[in-house]
C-alpha cells in the first residue's frame, strides 16, 4: 500500500449582485461653526437620497454616521508656520442591487461640492455566496480525487481509500496558516472629483476559491 497526498483546487469567478456606495459630506474651514452646519445639512440630504433607493428597491439597505469634529494642522506653502482648520464630515452608505441607480447616483452625488465618493464594496449576496462556496468546496474535493487516481494509475494501483481531508492551515505541523474555502473581493474603488467628469463603474467579478489537501490509500 501507498500513501498519495495531494492538493485539491477549484475557484469561480461571479458577476457581482451587489454594490456598497461609500460617500462622505466634508467641509473644511478655520471655525467648527463654518462648517458643522455645512456638513449637516448636506449628510441630511444624502441620507434622504439613501433612504428614497432602498424605498423604491434600487438599494436593499443603508446606513449613516453622525457628524464629527476634527482639528488638522495646515502649513502655509513654503512656510514653517502652521494653521489651524476645523475639519467636518460625515458618511452614507448605500447596497444598490440596481447598478444603473449606483451609478446614476455616485454620478450626481460626485459633482455635488463637499461630497467625496470613498468607494464602491462589490459582493455576492449571503445566500449566494454560502451556496456557490459549497459547490467550489465540493469540486476541490474531486479535483483532489482526480489528482490521487491519476497518482496512482502511474504507479499501477488503484486507490482504495481516502484517509484523511484538510483545509490549509489545518493539517498538523502545517505552518502555512492560509484560509479555506473562502471568498475573495476584488473591489473597485470608484471616485469623483467635483465637478468632474461622469464617474462610469462596472461591477467586479467575485473570485470564490477553495483549496484542500488530502491522503490517499493506494494499493
Amino acid at each position: 500500500m501507498v500513501t498519495i497526498t495531494v492538493a485539491g483546487t477549484a475557484h469561480r469567478l461571479v458577476p457581482a449582485e451587489r454594490g456598497t456606495v461609500r460617500l462622505r459630506a466634508t467641509r473644511e474651514a478655520r471655525r467648527s461653526a463654518d462648517v458643522v452646519p455645512f456638513v449637516a445639512d448636506l449628510h441630511a440630504r444624502l441620507a434622504a437620497d439613501a433612504e428614497r433607493y432602498v424605498t423604491a428597491g434600487a438599494a436593499t439597505r443603508w446606513s449613516a454616521d453622525q457628524v464629527y469634529v476634527s482639528t488638522v494642522q495646515r502649513y502655509r506653502r513654503d512656510s514653517d508656520v502652521a494653521e489651524t482648520f476645523q475639519v467636518a464630515a460625515a458618511g452614507v452608505a448605500v447596497r444598490f442591487s440596481d447598478f444603473a441607480a449606483l451609478s446614476t447616483w455616485v454620478t450626481d452625488a460626485g459633482a455635488v461640492d463637499g461630497v467625496v465618493v470613498d468607494g464602491v464594496d462589490w459582493e455576492l449576496t449571503d445566500d449566494h455566496r454560502r451556496e456557490i462556496e459549497r459547490e467550489v468546496r465540493a469540486e476541490a474535493v474531486r479535483d483532489a480525487q482526480e489528482r490521487a487516481a491519476t497518482y496512482a494509475a502511474a504507479l499501477g494501483l488503484d486507490v482504495s481509500s481516502v484517509d484523511a481531508v484538510y483545509e490549509p492551515g489545518l493539517r498538523p505541523h502545517d505552518q502555512l496558516g492560509l484560509e479555506g474555502a473562502s471568498v475573495v473581493q476584488f473591489g473597485h474603488r470608484a471616485s469623483a472629483d467635483h465637478g468632474g467628469p461622469t464617474v462610469s463603474l462596472r461591477p467586479e467579478r467575485i473570485e470564490v476559491s477553495a483549496r484542500i489537501s488530502a491522503d490517499f490509500t493506494a494499493s
